[in-house]
């Protein structure tokens, strides 16, 4: 997308997210957001879009005043950014995991170069035999648990319940993908592919249905969910869906 001076390069997989959201969006109304004021800086938050000038380390969300010394400006010659992954690099006390999740998804940021359209494969849950004792929450109607689960629980929350005994584990477990999947749908549904009309729109669809083959299409939804949570192309995902709402 160009004017003929200024270019915005977007990822196709970017493009298809934005556009299997908002099918009435056309390549001039996205470069006309990001070529006004307001886009720069969605261009500088939102970031899965790169001009012909880009630079990988500007990702990183620095704010000059954390990094202002003072009694000593000499360091700032590096630029605000460098020296924040020269601090964040060499940081001792800090493990090296540490550093590592800081930069994929804290203040580093470097989700946003991560594969928005790959979607992480799970296995099944381990099934366990039920326990005889019995708590309030294994004597609900399952109807009820749906409901407080759904409604009131992330997905994380409503794993937890597994493990507070066998009983409420055997309760739960044949019932926890549907949890899950309600919640994705609801909460989550950047987590679901999506079919956008444009070139190659069906592709996160066909490649989901190849993922879940060997499993007779059946999506384990809950340890699904759990490595969402931790993937950097997820993140960026929910970055791009709800680039258009701010």
């Amino acid at each position: 997308m160009c004017n003929g001076y200024n270019k915005f390069y977007i990822f196709l997989y970017a493009y298809r997210i934005l556009i299997g959201r908002f099918p009435e969006l056309e390549p001039y109304m996205i470069y006309a957001m990001l070529a006004s004021p307001l886009g720069w800086c969605i261009d500088e938050e939102y970031s899965f879009i790169a001009d012909q000038y880009a630079f990988w380390w500007l990702v990183a969300d620095v704010d000059e005043n954390e990094l202002e010394d003072p009694e000593d400006d000499g360091y700032l010659d590096l630029g605000r950014w460098e020296y924040f992954w020269l601090q964040l690099l060499c940081a001792e006390g800090r493990s090296e995991d540490e550093i590592i999740r800081e930069a994929w998804f804290g203040q580093g940021r470097l989700y946003h170069f991560a594969r928005a359209d790959l979607f992480p494969k799970s296995e099944p849950l381990a099934s366990f035999p039920a326990g005889q004792s019995d708590t309030l929450f294994s004597k609900l109607p399952f109807d009820v648990l749906d409901y407080l689960c759904v409604t009131y629980l992330s997905i994380r929350e409503a794993s937890s319940l597994l493990c507070l005994n066998r009983s409420l584990r055997g309760t739960l477990l044949p019932f926890v993908n549907t949890f899950a999947h309600k919640a994705i749908a609801r909460r989550h549904p950047y987590w679901l592919p999506i079919v956008a009309p444009c070139l190659r729109g069906d592709e996160e669809q066909l490649r989901w249905q190849r993922m879940w083959a060997g499993l007779g299409g059946e999506v384990p939804w809950a340890p699904y969910a759990r490595e969402c949570a931790k993937s950097p192309g997820m993140r960026n995902r929910q970055r791009i869906w709800g680039w258009r709402e701010i």
